[in-house]
């Protein structure tokens, strides 16, 4: 008599059956869904050198004002900055680089400047 051996048990090799495999399986599109479902969805950013023709239709803050102010609210020197849109939502993500070495995450809003 030859043992029954299926193709998905030499497949996984681990010793977890198929129908584990499945459930867990299942169990991670559902967090994964619940996690999409709760997560905002992101703005569309880009570096400010290239959002000229976007900041002047939109009467937004100037790139290099937007740098200052995430200077003076970081403390230190902005190393990476964007402009993001989220509709009608614009604000300025930058990355400053503090004095003592810590690096901070700043938003300036486009439209106030604050």
């Amino acid at each position: 008599m030859v043992p029954y051996v299926c193709a998905h048990d030499e497949m996984f090799g681990t010793g977890m059956s198929f129908e584990a495999f499945r459930m867990l399986a299942a169990i991670v599109v559902v967090g994964l869904a619940a996690i999409s479902a709760a997560t905002p969805a992101h703005a569309q950013c880009m570096p400010v050198g290239s959002a000229g023709g976007l900041i002047s239709k939109n009467g937004l803050v100037p790139g290099r004002v937007a740098v200052n102010k995430a200077q003076s609210k970081g403390g230190g020197k902005v190393i990476k900055i964007v402009l993001c849109q989220n509709g009608n939502n614009f604000v300025y993500r930058a990355t400053v680089l503090g004095k003592q070495g810590a690096v901070k995450n700043v938003t300036v809003n486009a439209k106030t400047g604050q």
